[in-house]
Order: structure tokens, then C-alpha cells, then sequence
């Protein structure tokens, strides 16, 4: 039996303002669910406590045999550069594994790291299971495992197969807020996502889904047992399946009707009158979409494969069925002109989006947008971690190198246009709005919430 520490590494570890991490961390919850009945495990959320005096007791008490750390391309990979070394001189002879998207798309850049021993690669319940059973039987051959390092995948999972999370592995009132999954992958392929080589087969989209009732045996779990009535649901795209998603709605509805409030997120073409009552009647109060342009030709260019009417349309259908709707839209992508921006401009005003946020364009690894910008010389990815973490270091105004025919300074307008509405009027906007609407007992939690923050 292995003892296994899982570490979630503080996104945040150099304070920079707008960084939030505030929500568990699904993917280690998930992980220590998969291991849990036949190995110890323990989870580290460095979010809640990124002291390493604290991580140094946790080493020293728990002496886990395998450490396992989540990565992302993002402020994130400073917190692993840090903790790594820290990690390898209190524990000399624990493995060090490293998992997660940027580990997935670059493991280059990750085993280049003195103190990591394997990299994990892909989808990690199955993989990781396996490489602990493995260590207990026969460690040394850990290198020739599916998923580790760059060896070939393992076919993705069945969902309904595994467990549900085991939310019991962390302390959810550590976090202000609740996420949960009940599918995997989009059906959409996106150029600029890395969503269809991370769950997708042969690099095409592929959506697998809990079934209706393994989805409603989730909510059950994070409402009846965790006592959690407001949450947001992580799927990329929740109204995948039509049918399951009214099933769920139907269940929700006459179950916690007036008793919960969710956010989630859906492609713009996905949704329609009926999917929408069916959420509200559910407790649905948000759902954001991902507009990123206002221009049917920088639609094409990334691959939405959706019309800019197809994304107003779900912008009203939400006013019509009194669901708060959050766009998100990105500035300076490649090959934008002066024009798009203007009529990505043009349909913010047109069709009100209650929140339109701003994002300023980041070629991001792990996608055929990066390959083509990579192919065609316009940027060079890094090659360290260290390099990685710089790439994507959260400076919102800081354009790394624009790809776009529009100039910096206008871009910066532009976002700052945004990022303003977002930063200044969202937040009240949203109380006014909830008021008007007369969820109550969502204010009323949030509320609860603000002043527990301040004992």
C-alpha cells in the first residue's frame, strides 16, 4: 500500500491582483478517489495554505512514497519550481510525478526538472492507479507504463465505471466557492483549445458523460451530504446531451426547487427554449458562453463553428428566460483587424450580454492554432518551466507579442473598455439584478458568505 501525497500548487504564488483559485481541486479529488480504496492518500491544496513550513510538517510526518503535482501553463509552475527542490531534500527517495494539462502537452519542459522522476500524461485515474499498484509490486517498471513520460496513451476511461469524487478528501470549507463535472471533452474543436487533444480521440472531439443517474447521484452527494446549495458545474458544455441534461433538470427541479442556485457554462449553439426553462426551473442562474469575437471571419479563422446570430440569439434567450448571461470575448487574435474588433464591439451593444468580459489573446500550447503559429515562425514556445511560467504570468495588460493586425495601445483600449465594466459594475450589477429577479436566497448566502470572510 502506497502512501501518496497529491499537491495542488498555489496559482497564485506571486500575488498578483485578479488571480483567484477558491474552488476545490477537482482533478486531485478525482485522482485520490481512484487510488483511495487500495492505497493512503492525502491532498495538499497549496491555495489554502502555501506556508512551507507547513508543506515541510506534511513531508515530514506523512513521508508519502509518491508525490503527485497537478500542472497548468500558468503562474502555477512557479509554485512547482519552488516546492520541487524543497520536496526532494526533505524526501530524497519519494517520486516526484507531475500530471495535468501543461505536463500533457509538453512533457519536455517538465522532465527537464532535476527533481522530477515521471511525468503522467492524459487522463490520470486509470494511469495513476496503475503506476501505484505498480510501485507496490514491482518499481522498477514504473518507466514502461502507459501515459507515463512519453509513453503511448491508454484508451480514455468509461465515467460511469469509477466512482464518484470523494469530496470527504478536502476540507470544503476551505473554498468560497463549488465546482463540479459531470462530463468530459466538447463537442466542439476549437483551434485555439486544447480540449479535443486532452479528451479527444485522434485529436477529434469526443463528449463522455456521467448518465443520468450517476449524474444525479453527484448532486445528491454535494447537496444532501456536503449541504452545498450554490455551486458551478465544470463541463464545458453541460446541454451536450439534450436529453440527459432535462432529465438531470426535471430531477433537480421537483427535488430542490427555490433550494439551489448553479453557474454553468454551454456552447452558444446548444442551447434553445426548452433547455433553458427546463435550467432555470432547476435552479440555473448563470451561464457564460464563449463569444471570443463579434466577426464571422475571426469565427472561422478559430474554428467556433457557430454564426455570430447563432451566439446573439443565446444572449436573448437568456434575458427571455431570466438567466444572467457572461460573455467572454478575446482581443488581439491573430490575424484580427481593426474592423473585427470594432464588430465585436458592435455585437456587445447590440445584444447587452449582462457581463461581457475581456481577455487579451495568449497563444497557449496543446492546439492547432499554437502549431500553426509555432510552424509558421510567429513564436517560439518556451523551453523551461520557468520560461513557461513567464509566458502566461497573469499581467492582464501585458500583450507578449501581438499576433493581430490591431495596434497594442488599442487593444489595451479595448480591454481596458471591458475589464472596467467587468471590474466596477459587474458585481453590483449582478445584486440589482438577482434582487429584481427576487433570488433571495442566493443574496442572502453570498452575504453570509462576505461576512464570515471578515472572523
Amino acid at each position: 500500500m502506497a502512501k501518496i501525497l497529491l499537491i495542488q500548487p498555489n496559482i497564485n504564488i506571486l500575488g498578483k491582483e485578479g488571480l483567484i483559485q477558491n474552488a476545490p481541486p477537482l482533478s486531485l479529488i478525482y485522482l485520490g478517489t481512484a487510488v483511495k480504496k487500495t492505497h493512503t492518500v492525502k491532498i495538499l491544496d497549496r491555495a489554502t495554505n502555501s506556508k512551507d513550513e507547513y508543506l515541510i510538517k506534511i513531508l515530514e510526518e506523512y513521508t508519502p512514497d509518491i508525490i503527485g503535482i497537478t500542472s497548468m501553463t500558468s503562474q502555477m509552475l512557479y509554485d512547482i519550481i519552488h516546492i520541487g527542490p524543497i520536496i526532494k531534500k526533505h524526501l530524497k527517495k519519494s517520486i516526484i510525478l507531475i500530471g495535468g494539462v501543461h505536463a500533457s502537452v509538453d512533457p519536455d519542459s517538465v522532465l527537464n526538472e532535476p527533481y522530477v522522476d515521471f511525468v503522467l500524461r492524459g487522463e490520470g485515474e486509470a494511469a495513476f492507479l496503475e503506476f501505484c499498484d505498480t510501485f507496490d509490486k514491482n518499481p522498477k517498471n514504473l518507466s514502461k507504463l502507459r501515459n507515463i513520460n512519453k509513453n503511448p496513451l491508454r484508451p480514455l476511461i468509461d465515467l460511469n465505471k469509477w466512482d464518484n469524487p470523494d469530496f470527504s478528501l478536502v476540507n470544503l470549507e476551505d473554498y468560497g466557492s463549488m465546482w463540479i463535472s459531470t462530463s468530459r471533452g466538447c463537442p466542439g474543436n476549437c483551434s485555439f483549445c486544447y480540449n479535443a487533444r486532452m479528451w479527444g480521440i485522434n485529436g477529434n472531439p469526443c463528449v463522455r458523460f456521467l448518465n443520468t443517474e450517476k449524474t444525479i447521484a453527484l448532486f445528491r452527494d454535494i447537496i444532501e451530504n456536503h449541504h452545498k446549495t450554490e455551486f458551478s458545474i465544470a463541463d464545458d458544455n453541460f446541454v451536450t446531451f439534450k436529453q440527459r441534461c432535462l432529465d438531470v433538470c426535471k430531477f433537480l427541479e421537483n427535488r430542490y426547487k427555490g433550494k439551489i442556485s448553479f453557474f454553468m457554462m454551454a456552447r452558444a449553439d446548444r442551447v434553445d427554449d426548452e433547455i433553458l426553462a427546463a435550467l432555470k426551473r432547476a435552479g440555473c442562474n448563470t451561464i457564460t458562453f464563449g463569444s471570443e469575437s463579434g466577426s464571422q471571419r475571426v469565427l472561422d479563422l478559430l474554428n467556433k463553428q457557430i454564426s455570430v446570430e447563432t451566439q446573439g440569439n443565446s444572449i436573448a434567450l437568456c434575458h427571455k428566460h431570466n438567466i444572467f448571461a457572461w460573455d467572454s470575448f478575446m482581443l488581439g487574435i491573430p490575424g484580427e483587424t481593426r474592423e473585427d474588433l470594432d464588430k465585436t464591439l458592435k455585437f456587445i451593444r447590440k445584444y447587452k450580454p449582462d457581463t461581457a468580459m475581456g481577455y487579451i489573446f495568449t497563444p497557449m500550447p496543446g492546439n492547432i492554432l499554437f502549431d500553426k503559429l509555432v510552424h509558421s515562425g510567429e513564436i517560439t514556445p518556451p523551453k523551461t518551466l520557468a520560461d513557461w511560467a513567464r509566458w502566461n504570468d497573469g499581467y492582464y495588460l501585458k500583450i507578449k507579442k501581438n499576433l493581430s493586425k490591431i495596434p497594442n495601445q488599442e487593444i489595451i483600449y479595448a480591454f481596458r473598455k471591458l475589464q472596467k465594466f467587468r471590474k466596477y459594475k459587474t458585481k453590483l450589477k449582478k445584486f440589482f439584478w438577482r434582487l429584481k429577479k427576487g433570488n433571495f436566497r442566493f443574496i442572502l448566502s453570498r452575504l453570509i458568505q462576505t461576512l464570515r470572510s471578515y472572523t
